[in-house]
């Protein structure tokens, strides 16, 4: 079976059975359709006697019976043929001739014709005449149909049709069904074989399947149409003939496409052998030339130049239109020329638009690029000229800004390891520092000097210790890994409570604290606890930089739904660097570095504040050191 599709013959007898197969599915779908609208299929049953062979013969019967028969019995004076032809009525229409029995009855239900004498019948149907003589009188011809049928006549052979029909109505069904399981495998066979020859392996395309695809499917087509055309001023048995012919041609042409559509498939890439195909190939061809060659002459030239030299062009070719219509010698030009002007202008205006869409694509990747988004790649593809140089020179910055960003983030991010790491490692040693000392101060040590290294080890140690802890704090905050817990903080008492703890540094340090906080409640979402860090942090730092007998000024606003905790105070040293310097890490308003202090505390509160959805501004006036810290109020 699989050298079948090599074979010439089996391709052939394949072909023939598809058509007589095709043409039986066809033809016994429609008989399948005709049985079952008329009833055919009916489970209760159907009788010849209501099918449309009964009614259309039992017409055909009822006109010959009142134009032919009637007609001649109602004529006074019977002429050698009428009355030959009467005869010849009677003999048809005698009950041992026919199946079809009648009685004529006038307006007054009078009978003047029959040939019914109470005979069984299977079916009853009666007609209406209206006589087209003088008198207008209307007949009625009761037709009763014999039961059974015996006479041979018409209905003798239709009710034999019938009979056969209706006992192979579900013989039909099954032929169908299997008439059109083998269309199928035959077309699946033909559409295999196609393209394979007797003693090659690979696939051979013969004279059809090299002709354009496009073309081929068009030629069928119009020769389809041919037949349709051909065929529509036929009658007769020529139609009959014709149609079968069509239906015959219409079925090898639709295979033939297949088939050569299958050879094609299966050599690959049928697509190109097509007039379309090759036409657009030819069209991007030209076009792509062009555009090089545009592209190359434009390339060299500033873009002020370009602009000058296309509007010099734009402006010359409108004025050969101008020009060509107002010497038009007729009507035609006068038509056509601004016709083409318009289409030639709004062709221009098309380019306007698309630049203007490039234009716009490069704003939106600059703004994109200057917002901070520097995985953003403008799509250069279909730009024009500078245009097109212009976004890849965005391009570029792009990618040169955010590997420097990225070049950045990985050295704080190994500043940060850094900072995480060393503190760590050094925790461990120093805790053994501060027990020793610690055991050192209980030790009766005599010697005066003794005793003051011992307390100059337990400051220092101190004082390393609370910087580890500084720079511990200051990663976390600074990354992020620090867990909020954010909940309802009266900010106002959370401020006095943080006061409170500082009253007796203040006093020492001979500050005077003046604070305004609002009457009613100034309430934020905000970690009680970090907050408390923050404040502690800037308290301090007042502390240790402000100058003495000075006033600190803290204030609690609350202001289009913010609420602002402002801290101000005099600086003791004279505050030379600028605010952005201020808050980065280990640096310190004493630049002298005199006081104690690591130089994080601006830094830790900085972060903490904005861990908790804050903002954190510093300013800086003179000697004058400001900071406002900002929450949405929950009130």
């Amino acid at each position: 079976m699989k050298n079948l599709k090599y074979s010439l013959p089996a391709k052939i007898t394949a072909i023939f059975l598809f058509i007589i197969s095709l043409i039986a599915t066809f033809g016994g779908t429609a008989g399948i359709v005709y049985m079952a609208e008329e009833g055919y299929y009916n489970p209760s049953g159907y009788s010849f006697y209501s099918s449309v062979f009964c009614d259309y013969v039992t017409r055909d019967y009822a006109d010959t019976v009142y134009y032919n028969y009637f007609k001649l019995s109602q004529k006074a004076e019977q002429s050698a043929e009428n009355a030959f032809r009467l005869e010849q009525y009677k003999q048809q229409f005698a009950k041992e001739n026919t199946n079809f029995f009648f009685t004529i009855t006038d307006t007054n239900d009078k009978e003047v014709l029959s040939n019914y004498e109470q005979q069984d019948y299977g079916a009853l149907k009666s007609f209406d005449y209206h006589d087209d003589t003088s008198n207008g009188e209307t007949y009625t011809l009761n037709a009763y149909i014999k039961n059974p049928i015996t006479a041979k006549d018409s209905y003798y052979t239709v009710h034999y049709v019938f009979q056969t029909l209706y006992s192979m109505r579900y013989i039909t069904i099954a032929l169908v069904a299997l008439s059109a399981v083998l269309d199928v495998v035959l077309f699946i066979f033909l559409l295999c074989s196609a393209g394979h020859r007797k003693g090659e392996e690979e696939i051979v395309l013969n004279a059809q399947d090299k002709i354009p695809f496009d073309l081929y499917a068009a030629g069928i087509f119009m020769a389809l149409l041919f037949l349709i055309c051909t065929g529509i001023n036929v009658y007769g048995i020529l139609e009959i003939v014709l149609i079968c012919t069509a239906i015959i041609a219409a079925v090898l042409l639709g295979l033939a496409l297949c088939m050569t559509l299958a050879a094609r498939y299966k050599k690959g890439k049928w697509w190109r052998n097509t007039v379309l195909y090759r036409g657009l190939k030819l069209v991007c061809s030209v076009w792509s030339l062009m555009r090089k060659s545009a592209q190359h002459l434009l390339s060299n030239l500033p873009l002020l130049w370009k602009s000058v030299w296309i509007f010099a062009g734009y402006l010359f070719i409108n004025g050969v239109f101008v020009l060509l219509f107002v010497f038009s010698l007729d009507s035609f030009g006068e038509v056509l020329f601004p016709i083409l002007t318009l289409l030639f202008n709004g062709a221009v205006l098309v380019g306007l638009c698309f630049i203007m869409l490039q234009m716009h694509s490069l704003k939106c990747g600059g703004e994109k690029i200057a917002g901070g988004d520097f995985n953003c790649k403008i799509n250069t593809e279909n730009m024009l000229w500078d245009l097109k140089m212009h976004g890849e020179t965005l391009n570029n910055i792009s990618s040169g800004m955010s590997k420097a960003v990225e070049e950045r983030m990985k050295s704080e991010r190994l500043k940060t390891e850094l900072i995480t790491n060393v503190s760590h490692d050094i925790k461990t040693p120093l805790t053994s520092i501060v027990n020793y000392v610690d055991l050192l101060k209980k030790e009766n040590i005599e010697n005066k000097n003794a005793v003051e290294y011992v307390e100059v080890l337990d400051r220092q140690s101190a004082r390393l210790k609370k910087l580890i802890e500084d720079l511990v704090e200051a990663s976390k905050a600074s990354t992020g890994n620090l867990s909020v817990n954010p909940v309802r903080t009266d900010i106002v008492e959370l401020l006095n409570q943080s006061i409170g703890e500082y009253t007796e540094r203040f006093a020492a340090s001979k500050l005077e604290t003046i604070i305004h906080t609002p009457q009613n409640e100034t309430a934020i979402l905000a970690d009680g606890r970090l907050l408390w860090r923050v404040f502690d942090n800037l308290l301090n730092n007042i502390c240790k930089y402000s100058q003495p007998n000075t006033r600190v000024y803290l204030d609690v606003d609350e202001a289009a739904g913010k609420i602002m905790i402002c801290f101000k105070n005099i600086s003791q040293y004279p505050l030379n660097i600028t605010t952005d310097e201020l808050l980065e890490r280990f640096v310190r308003g004493d630049s002298a570095r005199t006081t104690e202090g690591s130089g994080l505390g601006l830094s830790i509160a900085k972060s903490l504040t904005e861990l908790q959805k804050g903002s954190f501004k510093l300013s800086v006036d003179g000697d004058l050191f400001k900071i406002v810290i900002s929450f949405d109020s929950m009130i």
